[in-house]
């Protein structure tokens, strides 16, 4: 990267469902996407939009050309679904990518461009894959493309997702996958656009993690991840007692995560890598 970048982030969430992560004390996707590329890239120049909400989601003035890349973070929607707070963002990914931007996405980010280039998105037959998504292991696509540089060859990441990409679009190259989704991550181009993109959430830190069981805490009782509330608690206090003190082996080990997850800057890399070589 040579020059100080300027990124559009779409929020892929309606207003409603951004009120819902705030009242259990958690940050919106878009901002703990913010948070890690300002802490990688300082002077970066970030706007944010929302466009599940309204059709004039950009700035007055301000238009795709405005900007050197665009991010596209996770959703609560189905890609699938035609309500226009889905297809206004099938459009943008599809805007984005016909004016030549170099896009990264999530989770939905993943979902809406395979939606807005010709793939499928269908429910996962198994179900949810929350928390953390394990064993993710690169593709030989995958091992040499640099969205991947200094990223172990096998590695866990956070997520949360019901639904997958099915079936990618011609010319799409899958780069990573594992016992539950087979396409992790993926390229999928679309004229002079570029998308890059994985179907976790390399953006989450771990006190998002407790606040995503917090905010689903009915799903997460009735599908039978916790016993009770209690056990839903505790859980989550142990996830942020390690957030504060990332040494502290007991809960490494009782709650199976490590550095991948822990250290910032490798559960990050991918974000990096994006805006060093695209961006």
């Amino acid at each position: 990267m040579t020059k100080s970048p300027k990124i559009l982030i779409a929020d892929g969430n309606t207003k409603d469902r951004n009120d819902a992560m705030i009242a259990v004390g958690g940050e919106l996707g878009a901002a703990l996407y913010a948070n890690e590329i300002r802490r990688m890239f300082p002077d970066a120049e970030l706007v944010t939009i929302y466009p599940a909400d309204k059709d004039d989601y950009l700035p007055k003035g301000v238009g795709l050309d405005d900007f050197d890349g665009m991010v596209m973070g996770g959703s609560g929607l189905h890609a699938f679904d035609r309500e226009p707070e889905v297809t206004r963002q099938v459009d943008l990914m599809r805007d984005a990518l016909d004016a030549g931007l170099p896009v990264l996405g999530s989770c939905w980010g993943l979902q809406v461009a395979a939606a807005a280039t010709g793939g499928t998105v269908n429910k996962s037959p198994r179900g949810r894959e929350v928390g953390i998504a394990r064993k993710i292991s690169l593709t030989p696509s995958g091992c040499g493309h640099p969205l991947f540089a200094d990223k172990p060859a096998v590695f866990d990441s956070p997520c949360i997702h019901y639904d997958e990409v099915t079936h990618l679009p011609s010319g799409s190259v899958i780069l990573a996958q594992n016992a539950h989704s087979a396409v992790q991550a993926a390229v999928i181009r679309k004229g002079k656009g570029v998308f890059w993109g994985v179907q976790y959430h390399p953006e989450f830190n771990v006190p998002h993690l407790a606040n995503l069981y917090r905010r689903y805490a009915d799903d997460m009782l009735s599908q039978g991840y916790f016993v009770d509330e209690d056990d839903l608690e505790r859980y989550c206090n142990e996830l942020d007692a390690l957030h504060q003190d990332p040494s502290r082996l007991d809960l490494r080990w009782r709650l199976g995560i490590d550095d991948d997850i822990l250290d910032a800057d490798l559960r990050c890399r991918e974000i990096r890598n994006w805006v060093d070589s695209l961006v």
